[in-house]
């Protein structure tokens, strides 16, 4: 009897302590975020009612409502607090903070939690340093004549549609950049434009987005034991074993990567006859990077292989077929941007080569633009390990999701001026440059923590648009206030690549 009187005292004792552990811990956490602005909160609910549609159009509406208050501002999401942030400075001490590395939970539902989209910080800076050369200048020079030839078999299936009417141009461009995923970063060549493959590899990553899109939308399957019990759950899985046998296992077997992976030679991967390395591909770098972590299972490759084609082939897609519906939009600047082809690469079917890509000043403008008017990621989520100080007057707690409005900064018109929604390259002058703050701009995030493709996209996104525009002139029927934007996982225009191409 005694025995059970001391245990419950015990366990009485363990809740009581653990309780009032958590209210201090709560009370401290109130305090901080005490000198932030925001709406009154209701009880329980804090600011959730303000998230009750859970579409991608109210979150983008909602979260422009939030932006008119001083930056940075609370919400909160029932008892859990969220700082959002619509300032640059601020966004520049986040983002350098070493206590906000992290990505916030709803990036573990992509299920590559242990990859560079969403590793916890710890991993994720052993991988960044082992994955950084896979996307480094060396190799992006031998990248460009991959981007040309596969744009060369997107032109002349283009040519189809040539003086017809408008249509929605999406999976063209996507199955190109899909294309050139595969090639460059695997090394594989599966025709991604001409093969049943991309229509398949297409319709499954859609179905998968829209699965994702569900769950981040619906806050009640957040908890992994609810959303098991769900139909989304279910659909998940079929999916993702659809497209590990018909798309990933071809090129884990296509790459040899499980024999490279129980390899006990030290992997020296491509050497030229001249002695001189060649730069290693992300696949390569990869088998490297597990294997030095003694990871010897072809199932450790998988996550990292849908990471880079999921994040990189749609982000790629949208920023093009973006880029492009801007051009059609704009014909004066259309224009300038194919003079400027011209003079840099005056033959009609001269590759556009890396060095002539830096020389495209303008086109670059041009994609820098379409990227502040229309990012494919309109936020981030980061959850703090620590501390962070943002200035005199605010500290953001540890254990508090930090979101990072960057479609609502790229539209701030005390940084862009009366016409911040107005499409205008000249924005991207050196000498207008020069005076905003480099946080003001972010389509890549920014930071330790930035994308290791940043340099892969312009380079990509340049030598696509510019082989269209030396071959067709584009037209649409659509302007700046017809098009419907949502912000959901990436930005989408539901009005799609709607153009018109006629020969030049």
């Amino acid at each position: 009897m005694l025995c059970w009187v001391t245990m419950l005292t015990y366990i009485c004792a363990s809740v009581i302590l653990a309780v009032f552990c958590l209210r201090s811990t709560r009370r401290k956490m109130d305090c901080k975020l005490a000198s932030m602005s925001g709406p009154r909160r209701l009880p329980l609910l804090g600011h959730a009612q303000n998230f009750y549609k859970s579409t991608p159009k109210a979150i983008a509406g909602t979260l422009k409502y939030f932006s008119k208050f001083p930056s940075p501002v609370c919400i909160h999401m029932g008892p859990l607090p969220h700082v959002a942030i619509f300032d640059p400075e601020q966004l520049q001490v986040v983002l350098h903070s070493q206590n906000c590395l992290d990505k916030s939970v709803q990036y573990s539902f992509l299920r590559v939690s242990e990859t560079l989209i969403s590793a916890p910080g710890h991993l994720w800076k052993g991988q960044r340093k082992a994955l950084n050369p896979s996307f480094g200048p060396a190799i992006l020079t031998t990248f460009a004549e991959i981007f040309n030839n596969k744009c060369a078999i997107l032109t002349k299936r283009l040519e189809e549609y040539a003086g017809k009417p408008e249509r929605n141009f999406y999976r063209d461009i996507s199955k190109c950049t899909l294309d050139q995923i595969y090639a460059t970063a695997f090394g594989c060549d599966f025709n991604m434009q001409t093969s049943l493959d991309g229509e398949r590899s297409l319709d499954l990553q859609e179905a998968y987005m829209k699965v994702m899109a569900n769950r981040f939308f619906s806050v009640w399957k957040y908890p992994e034991f609810i959303y098991r019990w769900t139909a989304g759950y279910k659909k998940e899985l079929e999916l993702r074993r659809i497209y590990h046998e018909t798309i990933t296992c071809k090129l884990v077997q296509q790459v040899s990567v499980e024999e490279k992976l129980h390899t006990k030679e030290d992997i020296d991967f491509k050497t030229e006859e001249t002695g001189k390395r060649i730069p290693e591909n992300f696949i390569e770098c990869l088998v490297k990077y597990l294997r030095a972590e003694g990871e010897t299972s072809k199932d450790a490759v998988y996550p990292h292989i849908d990471m880079t084609v999921f994040a990189g082939n749609d982000t790629s897609a949208k920023t093009i077929c973006s880029i492009l519906l801007m051009l059609a939009m704009h014909p004066e600047v259309q224009e300038r941007c194919y003079q400027e082809l011209m003079e840099v690469c005056p033959e009609k079917d001269q590759h556009i080569s890396y060095k002539d890509a830096a020389n495209l000043t303008y086109l670059e403008m041009v994609c820098k633009e379409t990227m502040r008017l229309l990012p494919a990621v309109p936020f981030m989520a980061r959850i703090t390990s620590g501390d962070i100080v943002l200035n005199d007057q605010h500290t953001i707690p540890a254990n508090c999701t930090i979101i990072m409005g960057i479609f609502q900064i790229h539209r701030d018109p005390r940084i862009w001026g009366p016409n911040a929604d107005n499409f205008d390259p000249d924005n991207f002058l050196p000498d207008n440059v020069a005076k905003r703050h480099p946080y003001s701009y972010i389509p890549f995030s920014a930071g330790p923590r930035n994308c290791i493709g940043t340099r892969y996209a312009y380079l990509s996104s340049k030598i696509m648009v510019g082989s269209i525009l030396r071959k067709y002139r584009l037209k649409t029927s659509l302007t700046m206030d017809k098009l419907r934007i949502s912000c959901g996982l990436l930005l989408h225009i539901s009005n799609g690549c709607q153009m018109a191409i006629e020969h030049r």
